[in-house]
């Protein structure tokens, strides 16, 4: 994550690094990166990107955590409109997530780094677990319906919401690779009806 020199830095000069970045992550495959390029279109010294960031990895984690936290606003206004299922949550925070990727001016920056997820090493993406799903969830608990759910305690929510936030994300990534964003969207629900309602007959 960012330093605090790079922290201190004015909200132009912040914004004008992260925009060669993401305009250098979406021109190839993250691994073909080069920081150079980055350094030149932000017009700062090679030793100061170092004094803002460790790599071009801990920079990546940085614009992706941003997003992440945008994300995390919605969190009690969707899971409210939901009416507490989580089901409908999570395909809410779905449809949600990829719309927001599709209009977004960053849409080539994203379409790129999660297409070559392999080549950009999922690590980025598990080093900020806490940041890739809504804020403290726990909070959020008197929020969730518990009548349609098979628990016996709280602890079993928490199981279930890894397991959901796992496939969400995981889907997220993947509707990058569809040719087809209904198709993507129809794999997603199909993961999550074997869930609701088992695989076992």
């Amino acid at each position: 994550m960012p330093t605090e020199t790079f922290l201190r830095l004015s909200e132009e000069k912040k914004e004008k690094i992260v925009n060669a970045a993401k305009k250098e992550f979406a021109r190839v495959a993250f691994s073909e990166t080069s920081i150079k390029n980055i350094v030149e279109d932000a017009d700062i010294a090679r030793g100061s990107f170092y004094q803002y960031f460790e790599s071009k990895e801990d920079l990546l984690q940085y614009i992706l955590s941003t997003h992440a936290k945008f994300i995390n606003k919605q969190t009690e206004e969707i899971l409210t409109a939901s009416k507490g299922d989580i089901f409908e949550f999570f395909i809410a925070m779905y449809d949600h997530i990829t719309e927001e990727f599709d209009n977004t001016d960053d849409f080539h920056f994203y379409k790129r780094i999660f297409e070559n997820i392999k080549t950009c090493d999922d690590r980025i993406f598990s080093m900020q677990k806490e940041e890739m799903k809504p804020n403290e969830f726990s909070k959020y608990y008197h929020l969730i319906d518990k009548n349609k759910l098979n628990i016996e305690k709280e602890d079993d929510i928490r199981i279930i919401l890894e397991i959901l936030f796992a496939i969400t994300k995981k889907a997220t990534i993947k509707s990058f690779k569809y040719d087809s964003k209904d198709e993507s969207r129809k794999d997603y629900i199909k993961q999550l009806e074997y869930l609701k309602n088992g695989i076992l007959k």
